[in-house]
């Protein structure tokens, strides 16, 4: 009964994400009350569960919220309009570089396995060039998404971390005989990009044709309007880059980040801290500070409270066992002679799997149920846990019950079921290209 629940639950809450029909915020909050009550529970049993779920997300929900405001600023004053300049008069029609350059430095910013922190760093940075250019903001998570699943698998990631633990193996061990299958990855993901560069460029093309008309012996148009010289980015209140202010905005960006990567500072502390003395540092009035908080306050109020509901649906999920139960139909569907390659069907559904169950559930408790199964059929734990991996790990960017997906789609002021319906596919194939290509290497065993 109670997995009849969750999946019902999961179901209803994915189907009305993907039509729009409500708020994540509506869903996340409500429905996992009623099916919890539907269950026998107590208020009093909903209060602890939610109360631990809550809990648990809000950390990074501080840490949403407060990014937001800062990277609001940050763009207000003009911190990335040098960087869009240059990049404009370098890919005017050329869709396919800005994609490519999405791609690497995604992979580069994500070596350090923080999800959050590669959003961060990308997202604000590209957002304004796939605008001027007319390039789908979806398309820049996604590429970013996609890149950052593949190189999730280092064994410093909290992914890797987890399936290693899950099955008391060291961590360095499991991951590298996935070096050359995140190789592997990292040239699918950019071949990608550029079909996704190459379908932009057409997009650009034929919207060019469509608002300007072609005399007759013209020459036919080649692109939008940044074939030629950008404009000047005119931006109330943006800072020259001679003013001492706008490269004391550098420091204090790069600074943060540095503290992000190093740990100089807890992780939810790195942008409040950041964002004080942003304010300070950019207007000498408080009226002035006040607006530019009330500016960004909006998106960044709606992020926090919808990693909080999201808290409270993993909390209610654990809570009631519902996320157990689940696990547990799920294994014992499996016909027993598909024993010897339950972790390879468990890897190819890895994707939805993700998106219902989240990493520590998925780790921690399928992973160690489907060990147990396969390892009666002589196969390594090792190769179970690297099959799982593949599968859960390349696509946690397009998951719901991933806090740092909502803080891509708020960097990029994006909905989620746009999201998942323009990019899931994506995250899909090439979680199943790699697993493939794990099986084909001998990564991932029989």
């Amino acid at each position: 009964m109670i997995s009849v629940v969750g999946f019902i639950l999961v179901g209803t809450i994915v189907a009305l994400l993907l039509f729009r029909a409500v708020s994540p915020i509506a869903a996340f909050a409500t429905l996992p009350v009623i099916a919890a009550l539907a269950l026998g529970f107590s208020f009093d049993d909903l209060s602890t569960m939610a109360s631990d779920g809550i809990s648990g997300v809000a950390q990074t929900a501080f840490l949403f919220i407060f990014a937001i405001l800062f990277f609001g600023l940050m763009r207000d004053r003009g911190l990335f309009d040098p960087l869009v300049r240059a990049a404009l008069k370098r890919t005017a029609d050329r869709p396919v570089r800005v994609t490519v350059a999405t791609v690497f430095v995604a992979a580069v910013a994500h070596l350090d396995g923080l999800g959050a922190a590669t959003f961060l760093l990308t997202i604000p940075a590209f957002l304004p060039i796939y605008k001027r250019m007319g390039m789908s903001p979806l398309n820049l998570v996604m590429l970013v998404g996609l890149a950052a699943g593949v190189i999730n698998i280092v064994p410093w990631a909290g992914t890797t971390v987890r399936a290693a633990a899950a099955i008391g193996v060291d961590a360095i061990e499991l991951w590298r005989p996935l070096i050359p299958i995140q190789l592997f990855g990292l040239a699918v993901v950019f071949g990608i990009a550029v079909v996704v560069g190459l379908r932009e460029k057409a997009k650009i093309r034929r919207a060019a044709t469509d608002s300007v008309p072609v005399p007759a012996g013209a020459a036919p148009v080649h692109g939008s309007t940044t074939d030629h010289e950008p404009a000047e980015i005119e931006r109330p209140g943006a800072l020259s880059v001679r003013s001492w202010r706008y490269w004391a905005n550098v420091v204090l960006t790069l600074a943060t980040i540095t503290a992000l990567i190093t740990q100089l500072l807890p992780f939810h502390l790195c942008f409040a801290v950041a964002l004080g003395i942003g304010l300070v540092l950019n207007y000498r009035r408080a009226a002035d500070q006040d607006h530019s908080i009330a500016t960004h306050a909006k998106d960044a109020l709606a992020m926090g409270a919808l990693i909080v509901t999201v808290g409270m649906f993993l909390g209610v999920m654990n809570g009631t066992g519902m996320l157990e139960q689940m696990g547990d139909v799920l294994v014992s569907a499996v016909p027993t002679q598909a024993g010897s390659v339950l972790h390879v069907i468990v890897g190819a559904l890895g994707v939805p799997l993700g998106m219902i169950f989240g990493p520590d559930p998925y780790y921690f408790g399928i992973l160690p149920l489907i060990q147990e199964l396969v390892g009666s059929h002589g196969v390594g734990a090792d190769s179970v846990a690297r099959a799982m991996l593949i599968g859960e790990n390349t696509g946690f960017a397009v998951s719901p019950v991933v806090p740092t997906v909502y803080l891509a789609l708020g960097l990029a002021n994006l909905e989620l079921g746009r999201h998942i319906r323009h990019s899931f596919l994506w995250f899909w194939g090439l979680s199943l290209a790699m697993l493939a290509a794990s099986v084909a290497t001998g990564a991932v065993g029989f």
